[in-house]
């Protein structure tokens, strides 16, 4: 059985002066299904996320998640970095392919899987936060959800791991960032994950040294991360070099370089960087290393590559 701790959903309240869209019930408690749900606003989407260790309880391939949530909820959210009573937040789960059409890698949604919410409503629960699950046959949602019992488990993942109250904000970017603004994080929360801009303006504010630390600990986390890609790295010395900081772009080339020490285009970019920061004989040692690496880097197309040694050529002399 799929757990709603998959994902944090939310809910919301009315404004005293608009009254909102509310969380509606059956007279025995059930919660009922708000038809135009996929026109609400779109938080964001995950992809066989997991709480538990890896691979527990995974029965079925990766699913993608949708996380929707009322606009009245997210113009209060807005305001405040908080979410008011009476919201429900409805978490889409899709199936995924990877073939289709003309698509032949990467992963698109499909079928209707499974639907929760997420009511936050203090005025109807002792807890204030309740789980439902709707049941799904054939694709489409029932009319209805009965309540997840309190013991489930989804109140006390919620409750101990969520950015902002018992709602994993810390998966939907755009909410994170208000939720920071507004000061309304979790005073334990360990703080939002590494990201390339997170890391740019590290560099920019803080400096090669913190910048460092914060890519070894990514590195160390998570080996397939963005922050292990040495082509978003790349991407973010030449962001460095377009904003005028020629040392710090050479400090993270540097990195890149001595990371992939087979990477012909990671010795391209540090001469690069090097010209620009006014280090010629440093540049012209790392042209050298360009184009010694040029003949045997096998991730280089030929395009690649012709530019590489048109670029280094130049930069390490006329003997070359």
């Amino acid at each position: 059985m799929r757990s709603l701790a998959v994902l944090g959903l939310l809910a919301l309240a009315p404004s005293p002066a608009q009254p909102a869209r509310e969380a509606r019930y059956t007279d025995d408690g059930q919660l009922l299904l708000p038809e135009d749900y996929r026109e609400w606003v779109f938080l964001g989407s995950g992809l066989g996320m997991t709480y538990g260790p890896l691979g527990a309880g995974r029965g079925f391939p990766a699913q993608f998640d949708n996380v929707f949530v009322l606009p009245e909820a997210h113009r209060a959210f807005q305001e405040t970095g908080r979410w008011p009573d009476g919201t429900v937040f409805l978490l889409e789960v899709r199936y995924a392919a990877s073939h289709g059409s003309i698509n032949r890698d990467g992963n698109f949604q499909t079928d209707l899987s499974g639907l929760e919410a997420h009511v936050i409503d203090g005025r109807r629960f002792e807890e204030r936060s309740r789980f439902f699950a709707f049941p799904v046959q054939g694709g489409k949602p029932g009319p209805t959800a009965r309540a997840l019992r309190r013991d489930a488990g989804c109140l006390a993942c919620h409750t101990k791991s969520a950015a902002v109250e018992t709602t994993f904000v810390q998966f939907y970017p755009t909410l994170l960032e208000v939720a920071e603004k507004k000061g309304t994080l979790r005073a334990d929360f360990g703080g939002p994950a590494p990201s390339p801009v997170r890391l740019y303006h590290t560099l920019l504010e803080r400096g090669w040294p913190d910048a460092e630390k914060t890519l070894a600990a990514a590195r160390a986390e998570d080996e397939h991360g963005a922050l292990a890609s040495p082509a978003v790295l790349n991407q973010l010395g030449y962001d460095l070099l377009a904003e005028k900081r020629p040392e710090l772009a050479v400090s993270l080339f540097g990195w890149i370089a001595s990371a992939h020490p087979e990477s012909a285009n990671a010795q391209d970019s540090l001469a690069e960087a090097l010209e620009a920061a006014g280090q010629p004989d440093q540049a012209r040692a790392a042209a050298r290393k360009a184009l010694d690496l040029a003949a045997t880097d096998q991730s280089l197309n030929d395009a690649q590559r012709k530019a590489i040694l048109e670029a280094n050529r130049k930069r390490a002399g006329e003997r070359y």
